[in-house]
Protein backbone atom coordinates (compact mmCIF):
# COMPACT_ATOMS: atom_id res chain seq x y z
CA UNK A 1 0.00 0.00 0.00
CA UNK A 2 1.46 3.23 -1.22
CA UNK A 3 1.62 5.97 1.49
CA UNK A 4 1.92 9.97 1.03
CA UNK A 5 2.18 12.64 3.67
CA UNK A 6 2.42 16.81 3.15
CA UNK A 7 2.29 19.43 5.81
CA UNK A 8 0.30 22.97 4.90
CA UNK A 9 -1.47 25.72 5.37
CA UNK A 10 -5.18 25.94 5.14
CA UNK A 11 -5.50 28.97 2.32
CA UNK A 12 -9.46 30.05 2.35
CA UNK A 13 -10.18 32.54 4.15
CA UNK A 14 -13.18 30.83 5.87
CA UNK A 15 -10.99 27.90 7.09
CA UNK A 16 -12.53 24.41 6.31
CA UNK A 17 -15.67 25.05 5.91
CA UNK A 18 -19.07 22.80 4.78
CA UNK A 19 -17.67 22.46 0.80
CA UNK A 20 -14.09 21.99 1.71
CA UNK A 21 -14.48 19.28 3.80
CA UNK A 22 -16.80 17.45 1.31
CA UNK A 23 -14.29 18.07 -1.31
CA UNK A 24 -11.95 16.24 0.96
CA UNK A 25 -14.15 13.54 1.40
CA UNK A 26 -14.73 13.13 -2.24
CA UNK A 27 -11.46 13.00 -3.35
CA UNK A 28 -10.82 10.20 -0.69
CA UNK A 29 -13.73 8.68 -2.42
CA UNK A 30 -12.65 9.16 -5.82
CA UNK A 31 -9.17 8.00 -5.56
CA UNK A 32 -10.11 5.12 -3.03
CA UNK A 33 -7.67 6.08 -0.54
CA UNK A 34 -7.83 6.57 2.92
CA UNK A 35 -7.41 10.23 3.99
CA UNK A 36 -6.51 11.91 6.89
CA UNK A 37 -5.97 15.35 8.02
CA UNK A 38 -4.24 16.25 11.68
CA UNK A 39 -3.71 19.28 13.52
CA UNK A 40 -1.53 19.38 16.76
CA UNK A 41 -2.70 16.15 17.31
CA UNK A 42 -5.90 16.15 16.79
CA UNK A 43 -6.95 14.35 13.71
CA UNK A 44 -9.91 12.87 11.48
CA UNK A 45 -10.54 11.20 8.66
CA UNK A 46 -11.56 12.69 5.40
CA UNK A 47 -14.45 10.44 4.92
CA UNK A 48 -16.05 11.90 7.81
CA UNK A 49 -17.82 15.57 7.02
CA UNK A 50 -18.61 15.63 11.04
CA UNK A 51 -15.27 14.72 11.78
CA UNK A 52 -13.10 17.29 9.79
CA UNK A 53 -15.62 20.16 10.40
CA UNK A 54 -15.15 19.79 14.36
CA UNK A 55 -11.56 20.39 13.82
CA UNK A 56 -12.38 24.06 13.41
CA UNK A 57 -9.25 24.54 10.59
CA UNK A 58 -9.18 28.45 10.45
CA UNK A 59 -6.83 30.26 7.86
CA UNK A 60 -3.68 29.85 8.02
CA UNK A 61 -3.73 27.03 10.32
CA UNK A 62 -1.02 24.54 9.37
CA UNK A 63 -2.24 20.52 8.57
CA UNK A 64 -0.64 17.17 8.30
CA UNK A 65 -2.54 15.39 5.18
CA UNK A 66 -1.67 11.76 4.51
CA UNK A 67 -3.04 9.71 2.22
CA UNK A 68 -2.75 5.76 2.20
CA UNK A 69 -3.70 3.45 -0.68
CA UNK A 70 -2.65 2.87 -4.38
CA UNK A 71 -3.84 6.37 -5.77
CA UNK A 72 -2.13 8.07 -2.01
CA UNK A 73 0.25 10.40 -4.14
CA UNK A 74 -2.26 12.09 -6.52
CA UNK A 75 -5.40 11.96 -3.96
CA UNK A 76 -2.72 14.01 -1.64
CA UNK A 77 -1.63 16.31 -4.30
CA UNK A 78 -6.10 16.72 -4.65
CA UNK A 79 -6.43 17.47 -1.23
CA UNK A 80 -3.53 19.90 -0.96
CA UNK A 81 -4.87 21.72 -3.61
CA UNK A 82 -8.40 22.17 -2.16
CA UNK A 83 -6.29 23.19 0.78
CA UNK A 84 -4.28 25.52 0.09
CA UNK A 85 -6.65 27.70 -2.69
CA UNK A 86 -7.95 31.18 -1.19
CA UNK A 87 -11.22 30.71 -2.75
CA UNK A 88 -13.87 28.16 -2.51
CA UNK A 89 -13.52 24.85 -4.53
Amino acid sequence: MSRAAASLQVGNDRGVHGRVATRLAEIALEHGVVLRIDRDGEGADCASILDVLALALACGDTVRLEAAGERAEAALAAAAGVLARRDDP
